[in-house]
Formats: structure tokens, C-alpha cells, sequence
């Protein structure tokens, strides 16, 4: 496993921070260290939220239970990413959804007392967790923009055109599996690759497991 300070180097909160200002951090911050198990719940939905967590290593899954008991994946969270930052300053501090360990896995907590003096004395770190709340809120726009499309290959589309955009490339490597492109989507897996198979068919798109190449990109922008 790499070092607490290597992976916080990768987190948002400690972009443009030297290993030097997180070895400062790590000395004067208050926080704590817990392992779960794969399978272990880390967070109940509903319960309180106090601290913010950061994955160190693992791989957590955020669902949402629903009461015939199936489950929603709306998210995984890999090394150096964060949950509980908006939740921990809201009016209501329950968490909303259910996070489960799917490998064993580390996470630090920080309270929000030290979160606090931290925003307060760190000019860089605020302004780091102003960005980090800035891009969930436009994630979230995103994602309901994804849900309230009528069709699958209008959400297939919307997707393809988001990753081109990053990547500037019509050789579009995803970075999600087949299942959490679905799950992204909100659809299920089989009807997203019967629409991606129709693509294909149609001259739109060629893809396998790993990339999707855009063929036809006056089609694509049609829809």
C-alpha cells in the first residue's frame, strides 16, 4: 500500500500541495484510520455524518436500497477519492445513501472541527474544497440531465459526446465497465448493449471491451 501522504497527493482537497505542506497537515490534523472488510458497511443510510472520509485503498460502492430490497449503484469510489464533504455541512447530516466496502479497504477520517481549521488556515485547501463541491454539484446536473433523456441512445450519445470531449479523440477508451456505464445511465446492461450492438450495425460506432470508436459523428451529433 503507498504511504498516507503519496495518496492524499492524489485527492482533490491537496492539489498543488507539496508532500512537504501534507506532512505538515498529517502532523497537526486530527484524524483516524479504520479497515473494513470486503462486504463491511461503511456508512448506513440515514445515519449521521461527522467526519469526512478519504479512500487510502480499496474500493467502496454507494447504493441506494430500495424497500423491495434491491440496490442502486450510483457511484464507486477508488484510492484518494472523498464522501461526506456536502453532507457533513448541511442542515440535515444524514447520509442518503448506503456505502459498502467491495475490497478490503482503508479510509481516513477527518472530523469537521479539524476539517474547519483546516478551510480556515489553508488558503490553497479551501479553495481546493470550493472546487471539489463545485464539480459534484455539475456532476450531479449531468446525471440528472442523463436520467431525463427519453431514449437509451440519446443517454449513449450524451455520454460518448462528454468522454470526446475529454479526451478529444473519436477512439473513445471508457473508462467504466459495461455494468456501470448501465448503472450510469440508469438502464439495464442488456438493453444498453442490444442499442450498442444496434449502433454498430448501423455504421455509427465499432467498439470492444476497452474503446468505442465514433464512425459517424454527423449521426452521432444528429441524435
Amino acid at each position: 500500500m503507498e504511504s498516507v501522504a503519496d495518496v492524499l497527493k492524489q485527492c482533490t482537497l491537496f492539489k498543488d500541495m507539496t508532500h512537504n505542506d501534507i506532512d505538515k497537515f498529517l502532523k497537526v490534523s486530527s484524524f483516524s484510520i479504520k479497515k473494513y472488510l470486503k462486504g463491511n458497511l461503511v456508512v448506513q443510510e440515514d445515519s449521521h455524518c461527522k467526519e469526512l472520509g478519504i479512500l487510502l485503498k480499496g474500493l467502496l460502492e454507494v447504493q441506494s436500497l430500495h424497500p423491495s430490497g434491491k440496490s442502486l449503484t450510483l457511484n464507486r469510489l477508488k484510492p484518494a477519492e472523498i464522501f461526506g464533504e456536502a453532507i457533513l455541512f448541511s442542515k440535515s447530516t444524514k447520509f442518503p445513501s448506503t456505502i459498502e466496502a467491495i475490497e478490503e479497504s482503508v479510509i481516513m477520517f477527518i472530523k469537521k472541527s479539524n476539517l474547519i481549521n483546516c478551510l480556515s488556515n489553508c488558503h490553497r485547501f479551501m479553495e481546493n474544497f470550493l472546487e471539489l463541491l463545485s464539480d459534484r454539484l455539475l456532476m450531479l446536473n449531468k446525471k440528472l440531465k442523463m436520467l431525463t433523456m427519453e431514449n437509451i441512445r440519446q443517454k449513449i450519445v450524451n455520454f460518448l459526446s462528454d468522454e470526446y470531449k475529454k479526451q478529444k479523440s473519436l477512439n473513445i477508451k471508457v473508462p467504466l465497465s459495461r455494468l456501470e456505464m448501465a448503472e450510469h445511465m440508469g438502464i439495464q446492461r442488456p438493453s444498453l448493449s442490444r442499442e450498442l450492438s444496434k449502433m454498430r450495425e448501423e455504421g455509427i460506432i465499432e467498439f470492444d471491451k476497452e474503446y468505442i470508436v465514433v464512425k459517424d459523428l454527423a449521426t452521432l451529433d444528429s441524435i
